[in-house]
């Protein structure tokens, strides 16, 4: 496994905080503060991953697509 970039551990980072966050809201009925920014950061920074990683995954194809055997 490759290690993480930056942009991978801070969504996992806020992956964690948001998680974290509702497992509290459900349990005591409160939350973090900053609990809505954090979910919105998130869901910025996982479409940026996603982004990233959709342009690794084209990449690759198209050098499998161009090198193939015919």
């Amino acid at each position: 496994m490759d290690r993480l970039t930056r942009l991978q551990r801070i969504t996992l980072v806020l992956f964690v905080i948001v998680v974290t966050n509702r497992v509290m809201v459900s349990a005591t009925g409160y939350s973090l503060l900053g609990g809505d920014l954090f979910t919105l950061f998130f869901v910025v920074f996982l479409a940026l991953s996603s982004v990233t990683l959709a342009g690794s995954v084209m990449r690759k194809v198209r050098w499998k697509v161009r090198n193939r055997a015919s």
